[in-house]
């Protein structure tokens, strides 16, 4: 058994010795890569006629067709044999063709036998009875012989005796009955004319009901009579009609489409629309031929050449945003949807369907709207009168640098702070006054956030918390003591001193047993109301080894008007 199989794109893969012996005509000559094409003209070459040879093309193109749609096994005679092949498909990996010899062919006798003796002899009728399509004998004269049953009913025939003695012109010309005026039946006689006088290639003809059919003849090499086979191509031609009018109106839809319409093969224009011209200023002629590279953004060409799939995958297309070259030289911002051809698995020689649309005004409203939505966000966390975060900001943050704290084995610390007194200084200096002075400490606790990562926090009223990541509790106390300073600095109607906070301060360590960012958050508040009940304008630093551990105070040096 042969076999020589096919990529999806028709090239030749690979074929066994039996190919060769059945087919002499490859050997040597063959090769991976191979257009299937090639592969037929050689084996048309072998076996047409000088007059045949004229029309070879014709051969190769329908030999072409037929691998294509074969969809069961079929038999034909090759040198001293007749052969049934059969054409398996392998889905996107392309076609095998599978040949074996089912019978030897006799010898051609050297003496005159009749062909209906020859009929005869194999009970021939019999098996041309059974077969789909037509067959028509003729004898020298061209007249008919014989027919089957197909070929009867194809031109309205009651019997055979109905057909016996007449020429196949004048068959035809009787199917057509009261219809001869008609176009398709003067294309067809002119067609019909012109290869009864070069016999041998296969040629159509139409029917009355808008039906076709094709006609292949053989002569016989022995008595030269005509043996006729007529296919029913009908359905096949509406196939192809349909296929015409749906390209006819596909390309009706990309000369007017205002989206821009590519075809790319491996990565170079095949096809672009009139749209291209609005959309980016060039013209066809400026782009068809040449890399899609050279038309779009450098860090956007990957997305155009990269698999619209994995080959596996049923879904060939994908959607993105690139950056067109407008030919202006500037870019512009496109949507697109390319969708890769069937059968096309090689991302480089893919041929790929593109559909761009011009999105800069939509963009530049995207990104308005991504800079309000930042803005929204930013408003969301931040306090309104200090401009520092908010609680909501420091519930995101903080349990966020709380894991990572225990993850890293680093420290963290947090500060809460209060300013002492602040309903009596309002009462006394009044609400104006009072939120300058909350004013005033947000931005002194901001100056001490000054590493990435830190964060400083108004949680409302006159409560501040201040978060520092990698910090250790000897840093933690010399902050503590000069944030108190700063804040004893703050001018109250141009003097200082009227202003005073208390600070709880708790370090977290990998050892430590605090269990949430929220718990060690109430060790710091524990220590900020230890400092209050210590007489405040100080700070407490907690003891985070135990939960119930009592809060270790930690005076600070005072300085003059505390309160």
């Amino acid at each position: 058994m042969a076999y020589c199989a096919f990529d999806s794109a028709d090239r030749t893969l690979a074929w066994n010795a039996t190919f060769l012996e059945i087919f002499p005509e490859h050997d040597g000559k063959i090769h991976a890569g191979e257009p299937y094409a090639e592969n037929l003209r050689r084996f048309y070459a072998g076996r047409l006629t000088e007059p045949e040879r004229v029309h070879i093309g014709r051969y190769i193109e329908e030999g072409l067709a037929r691998h294509r749609a074969q969809r069961r096994p079929y038999e034909f005679d090759h040198r001293d044999a007749r052969v049934r092949v059969s054409s398996l498909e392998m889905g996107r990996f392309g076609r095998v063709r599978v040949w074996r010899r089912v019978a030897r062919l006799a010898t051609v006798q050297t003496h005159h036998v009749p062909s209906t003796q020859k009929l005869a002899e194999l009970n021939a009728t019999a098996v041309l009875e059974r077969l789909v399509n037509g067959v028509l004998i003729v004898d020298l004269a061209d007249r008919c012989m014989w027919a089957n049953q197909a070929f009867l009913k194809l031109y309205g025939l009651r019997s055979a005796e109905t057909a016996v003695g007449l020429s196949f012109e004048a068959i035809y010309r009787d199917a057509w009955q009261g219809q001869q005026g008609d176009g398709a039946f003067l294309q067809s006689m002119l067609a019909l004319r012109e290869n009864q006088r070069c016999s041998g290639a296969p040629f159509e003809l139409a029917l009355p009901g808008d039906r076709f059919v094709r006609v292949v003849e053989q002569r016989g090499e022995v008595d030269g009579r005509g043996y006729f086979e007529h296919s029913d191509i009908t359905d096949q031609r509406r196939q192809q009609a349909a296929l015409a009018e749906a390209e006819r109106r596909y390309r009706l839809l990309a000369e007017f489409s205002s989206d821009l319409i590519l075809s790319i093969e491996g990565r170079t224009i095949a096809y672009a629309s009139p749209s291209l011209t609005e959309l980016l200023g060039w013209t066809a002629a400026d782009v068809v031929g040449r890399s899609v590279a050279r038309f779009c953004h450098p860090q956007d060409f990957g997305l155009l050449v990269a698999p619209a799939a994995p080959p596996q995958c049923e879904r060939m297309q994908a959607d993105y945003r690139v950056r067109a070259k407008h030919k202006n030289g500037s870019y512009v911002w496109v949507e697109g949807r390319v969708r890769q051809l069937p059968g096309q698995a090689d991302a480089h020689g893919a041929r790929r369907i593109v559909n761009l649309r011009g999105i800069d005004a939509r963009k530049a409203v995207e990104e308005k709207l991504e800079r309000a939505q930042a803005e929204l966000k930013a408003l969301a966390t931040t306090d309104a009168l200090t401009g520092l975060a908010n609680r909501r900001k420091l519930d995101e943050v903080f349990g966020l640098e709380f894991r990572r704290a225990l993850r890293e084995g680093m420290p963290l610390t947090v500060l809460v702070l209060d300013i002492d007194h602040f309903k009596r200084f309002n009462d006394v200096h009044g609400h104006q006054q009072g939120d300058n002075v909350l004013r005033s400490v947000g931005a002194v606790l901001q100056k001490f956030a000054e590493r990435a990562g830190d964060l400083a926090v108004r949680l409302g009223g006159e409560e501040f918390v201040l978060v520092l990541p990698a910090t250790e509790k000897a840093r933690a106390v010399g902050l503590a003591t000069k944030i108190l300073e700063e804040v004893r600095a703050v001018a109250v109607g141009g003097a200082p001193g009227q202003v005073t906070a208390s600070i709880g301060v708790a370090t977290l360590y990998q050892s430590s047993p605090v269990e949430s960012a929220d718990a060690l958050l109430e060790l710091a508040d524990r220590a900020l109301y230890a400092a209050k009940h210590g007489g405040r304008n100080r700070f407490v630093e907690a003891s985070t080894s135990s939960y119930e551990a009592a809060p270790r105070q930690v005076v600070a040096e005072r300085g003059g008007g505390a309160g």
